[in-house]
């Protein structure tokens, strides 16, 4: 049973003043010194960058809109836990959409969004269930696609990316529980230039962001 870890990633700016000689401080906008963080926007209020239209040819451009689809849930209007697979299935290869529909890697598990599945754990069911019933429904943002460590591997036809992911949660009337997390993907392009997902890990790959 998967469990996903959730904290809000806080940061606090901080300014001083300096006499007349001296230029002012740059204002801070990442983490404390010394914390690490995971690419691009490390806050759970960052804005993301806009995202238009898919470009199925680019790698980045697939990546944000597919693992939104896949990630984000309504539990009120849902079919079920793997309504967001279904919603992806065209961006994720046969392969990786096959693995997902029989383990249920994209799917709510034990009242966890976005974890575990219905084929692999019987009690997702029961736990979708109390989603519903919840009305929970959940958000996610792609704030940022960064190469793992930093290699553009596109003409090789692979390609690693870390995500930098806001959730955003919300149940029945409540204020939103927002969570940052940064997992990997790997895309994979096919004879027709089409890129699609073909794998991902939701561990926390860097930073202090939760993962799973």
């Amino acid at each position: 049973m998967i469990l996903i870890s959730s904290l809000l990633v806080v940061t606090a700016g901080c300014g001083a003043i300096g006499d007349a000689t001296q230029p002012p401080p740059s204002a801070t906008t990442g983490p404390p010194p010394g914390a690490s963080q995971a690419p691009g926007p490390p806050l759970a209020t960052a804005t993301a960058d806009p995202q238009g239209t898919v470009d199925p040819t680019d790698p980045v451009s697939v990546a944000r809109d597919c693992f939104t689809k896949w990630q984000s849930f309504d539990a009120r209007t849902d079919s079920g836990p793997s309504a967001g697979v279904e919603r992806a299935r065209d961006c994720l290869t046969p392969d990786f959409a096959a693995e997902l529909s029989g383990s249920g890697a994209g799917a709510p598990a034990s009242g966890e969004p976005g974890t575990g599945g219905p084929a692999a754990d019987p009690q997702a069911g029961p736990a979708w269930d109390k989603l519903r019933a919840a009305g929970t429904r959940s958000t996610v943002t792609v704030l940022a696609a960064t190469p793992v460590g930093g290699a553009d591997t596109t003409a090789s036809g692979q390609v690693s990316l870390l995500l930098n992911v806001r959730r955003e949660t919300v149940t029945g009337d409540g204020p939103p529980e927002v969570t940052v997390s940064t997992p990997a993907v790997t895309m994979l392009v096919g004879t027709d230039g089409t890129w699609r997902l073909a794998g991902a890990d939701l561990a926390n790959a860097a930073g202090d962001a939760p993962g799973r």
